[in-house]
């Protein structure tokens, strides 16, 4: 059952992270930019996302976690030895949750293009393309763009309201 992360959870959060960015997003990633992912890199962004994170723990240690900032859901990452247990589901689905209890009609997430394994988890959520954006990430010679599938989902019913 996902709970708010609390200050004692920022260190493993982190770790999940930044092991689990390197092993799927970074590889659609320039190489500098993987380089510039540090375990004090995401600490720091981790830190920023405390109060807006949810944790699913299992025998006392973190196996995922999703965290947001205002409409846009920036992270939901799951330990691969609990991929397809149903964690990454209800996380997501508590960040939804949680979401439209902040009033929040809307939400957005990237998703990096190629990454068609969690894009297809993403569909099966509900969530819907809403065409693609482009962010600047470092690159051999400054900033390149990267491309990524913006992808939306409505959290409250039509005609209905939040609960918050």
């Amino acid at each position: 059952m996902p709970r708010p992360a609390g200050e004692a959870d920022l260190g493993a959060v982190a770790r999940l992270y930044h092991d689990v960015w390197h092993e799927t997003p970074a590889g659609f990633m320039p190489g500098e930019e993987a380089r510039l992912r540090t375990p004090a890199f995401f600490l720091e962004r981790m830190t920023a996302l405390l109060s807006t994170t949810v944790v699913v723990e299992r025998e006392g240690g973190v196996i995922g976690f999703a965290a947001w900032s205002g409409h846009l859901l920036g992270q939901i990452y799951v330990h691969p030895s609990h991929r397809g247990s149903g964690v990454a589901v209800a996380l997501l689905s508590e960040a939804e949750r949680r979401m439209a209890d902040e009033g929040i009609a809307r939400s957005e997430l990237h998703c990096v293009v190629g990454n068609a394994r969690a894009c297809r988890f993403y569909e099966r959520m509900g969530w819907t393309h809403a065409g693609s954006v482009t962010e600047a990430v470092a690159g051999p010679n400054g900033p390149v763009a990267v491309k990524f599938w913006c992808m939306t989902k409505s959290l409250i019913p039509v005609g209905g309201h939040s609960s918050g």
